[in-house]
């Protein structure tokens, strides 16, 4: 059946399925960065098991119970699978919601020009289900679902624009361009005096900290690069890791996140090379981003394992191999590497909290 289809590509986009009491309903969410996307199946076979007030009721239980359970904004996307699309079409008045409807007649998908066209890709994929429905009944072929599509029998009013793109996380994306932005000044330029100067100024030693009390070489040492396979390495890391881990933890527990590790693996750094008296220079934002793998492992762990397009196995296998890295290449700050990861586990424990879900209605 088309139901059970579409529940298993919901699943296979990472949403999870909630319990529910009422008969002929069936609720799938997902969470990213504090926002709840939810998707109701809702069975009405005659278009007329619910009133319009009833429907508006039940919507707002599964809305009031995210809420309760730490989201501050809802999206939800409700497909009312029906025969009589002419009776269920007064559900679609609800104000504030997406309602899309599923002809079971026709295995046809029907949306009006106050709905979204789409929501998280799900037209497509509905679409692609209808279609193979079809065609895999033998009632007609794909060509002519297609063309049908295009004029439906009781003709739709046009869609509105498509729903909104993922964009890159802000906050990640702006740490992203403060970095590459140092390492530009501190190459190619002498508005700071040059790339010695800044390194003399800038990088982390205990040495400095202890004699001349220059505490601020913690924070500055984590916007400094060596060259650009160092940078690089660092942001494609930043790049894939970060951007999940700010839409899970949010934009200010992320920075909490980023420059609470990034000052733990500089303090470890400077503690652990002062008591072996290891006059070094360290430079780099590899302790900080540590640390968000850290923090993105015990996230996944959390919820079981996947949250959004990441799994706990990709961030292990990331964890692994930068910890590897530092192990193996003795110019590597091994201390630092390691006391932002463990940092970064450490602090996901105390500020992430995974949202409460109850059963619904």
């Amino acid at each position: 059946m088309i139901e059970d289809r579409l529940s298993s590509s919901l699943i296979d986009m990472s949403f999870r399925r909630i319990n529910s009491n009422a008969e002929g309903i069936y609720l799938f969410y997902q969470l990213k960065n504090g926002e709840a996307y939810i998707v109701s199946i809702i069975h009405t076979p005659e278009g007329d098991e619910f009133s319009p007030l009833q429907y508006q009721h039940i919507l707002g239980q599964m809305k009031d119970s995210f809420l309760r359970g730490g989201s501050h904004e809802i999206h939800l996307l409700s497909l009312i699978f029906t025969e009589k699309p002419e009776k269920a079409k007064q559900l679609c008045q609800a104000d504030g919601d997406n309602h899309w409807i599923i002809n079971l007649t026709t295995n046809q998908l029907i949306i009006y020009e106050t709905q979204a066209s789409d929501f998280l890709g799900l037209r497509g994929i509905l679409e692609n289900l209808l279609m193979e429905e079809l065609v895999s009944t033998g009632q007609r072929d794909g060509q002519e679902y297609l063309s049908n599509q295009a004029k439906p029998e009781w003709s739709p009013l046009r869609v509105r624009a498509a729903a909104k793109k993922r964009w890159l996380s802000p906050v990640n994306t702006i740490l992203i361009g403060l970095n590459v932005l140092a390492f530009l000044l501190m190459q190619y330029t002498n508005l700071f005096g040059g790339t010695k100067e800044m390194m003399a100024k800038g990088a982390l030693s205990w040495v400095f900290i202890k004699e001349n009390k220059e505490y601020y070489r913690i924070l500055t040492s984590m916007f400094m690069h060596s060259d650009w396979r160092h940078l690089l390495n660092n942001m494609l890391v930043l790049f894939f890791v970060g951007d999940n881990l700010e839409r899970a933890a949010g934009k200010a527990r992320y920075l909490i996140i980023y420059f609470g590790t990034g000052v733990i693996a500089g303090i470890s750094s400077v503690s652990y090379n002062m008591v072996m008296n290891h006059v070094v220079y360290s430079i780099g934002a590899s302790g900080a981003i540590l640390g968000v793998v850290g923090a993105m492992l015990y996230i996944l762990i959390v919820n079981k394992g996947r949250l959004e397009n990441i799994s706990s196995h990709q961030i292990f296998l990331f964890a692994v191999f930068s910890l590897y890295g530092g192990i193996s290449n003795a110019s590597i700050d091994q201390a630092a590497h390691i006391g932002g990861f463990a940092a970064g586990l450490l602090l996901a424990m105390i500020i992430y909290r995974k949202p409460k879900q109850e059963n619904l209605i």
